[in-house]
């Protein structure tokens, strides 16, 4: 056979196992997420994990060398996810003033209501008795909050006082873990929409009577 031949199939054969191979840890994390998202982080076993992602308990050891660290890669799954959202989204043109923290404080609501947002909490607070598992997942956390703020800024920067911005920010930032946890904590969905409402109002006032 010609080497070179020979050294393409080698190198297609290789491509594929390290497709499979990609492919198989993103099932787990895949199946990962589900499950703590339905299930909560102390009632998912890894064994679960495995079936549901039509894999053997074996290949999650293959891929993982324990469950923290399948736990912290589903953690930067959902962060990677939620990063993109904040990053995919801009106020439309033509939306200025009130109208367009509205729109702002919205997405934002949107967002950290989503399960994705609520998984991660759930994630926070099941680390809480683990140590190293609690600091790794708030470090984690770090880069999502100043995601979070950046896109804040970003799309509010020169269209109110930028002390404005930043006063908001905060106030924001601390409603969205809010959202979440009230998600997370399962309550009634009406109550939930019927708080941020009012939440917004209160924020549009006090914005207004700023500017």
């Amino acid at each position: 056979m010609d080497i070179r031949t020979s050294s393409r199939k080698s190198g297609v054969a290789r491509r594929s196992q390290e497709e499979r191979s990609s492919n198989s840890r993103a099932s787990l994390i895949d199946s990962a997420i589900r499950h703590m998202r339905e299930r909560g982080i102390a009632a998912t076993s890894m064994t679960e994990i495995a079936a549901d992602a039509n894999l053997t308990r074996g290949a999650i050891q293959h891929h993982f060398s324990s469950r923290t660290e399948l736990i912290l890669a589903a953690v930067r799954e959902l962060d990677d996810r939620l990063s993109q959202a904040f990053d995919g989204y801009s106020v439309p043109v033509g939306v200025y003033g009130l109208d367009r923290v509205a729109a702002v404080y919205d997405h934002v609501v949107a967002l950290t209501a989503s399960a994705d947002a609520v998984a991660v909490y759930d994630l926070l607070g099941a680390s809480r008795g683990d140590p190293v598992l609690k600091h790794k997942t708030v470090e984690l956390q770090r880069p999502l909050t100043e995601k979070f703020r950046q896109f804040w800024r970003r799309n509010l920067d020169g269209h109110i006082p930028r002390e404005v911005v930043e006063v908001s920010l905060d106030i924001a930032l601390l409603m969205s873990q809010g959202v979440a946890m009230a998600q997370l904590l399962t309550q009634p969905p009406a109550v939930i929409d019927r708080t941020m409402a009012e939440f917004r109002v209160m924020l549009l006032e006090s914005i207004g009577a700023r500017l």
